[in-house]
């Protein structure tokens, strides 16, 4: 009974550190992704004064600014494409996240769980023994 309790113990343990190491996939995923967000952010700032830019710059020829204001449209369109995959994606890594700080939480609650049922039975065996002494 002892070896199949330390059995289990052993194969949460290794989930456990498995699930660790998931974990910190996890959240490096979640740092690139902050970093893309960061980084389109300041793209999106750049195309905005670019265009502004250029608007400004021909705003008398009729031609080219229906020309420049159709790419900064297109431009917009993508940019807002780009926005929701990034939310998208940002919020399933953090569901990721929430499931695995559950599953962390359920494991930990396991091994303690055996180990305290270990720890009991070892006692009461000791308490037997010493009663059955005296």
């Amino acid at each position: 009974m002892n070896q199949e309790i330390e059995q289990k113990m052993k194969v949460l343990s290794r989930n456990l550190m498995n699930l660790s190491e998931e974990q910190y996939q996890n959240q490096r995923a979640i740092q690139i992704q902050e970093q893309a967000e960061a980084d389109f952010q300041e793209l999106k700032i750049r195309s905005h004064r670019f265009f502004h830019r250029i608007l400004e710059t021909w705003h008398g020829d009729k031609e080219l600014f229906r020309f420049f204001t159709n790419i900064q449209l297109d431009t917009q369109q993508i940019e807002r494409s780009l926005s929701y995959k990034l939310e998208e994606q940002k919020e399933i890594l953090i569901q990721e996240k929430q499931k695995m700080r559950f599953l962390h939480f359920s494991l930990r609650i396991g091994i303690e769980y055996r180990y305290l049922i270990l720890s009991k039975k070892h006692t009461i065996i000791r308490f037997k023994s010493i009663q059955l002494d005296m």
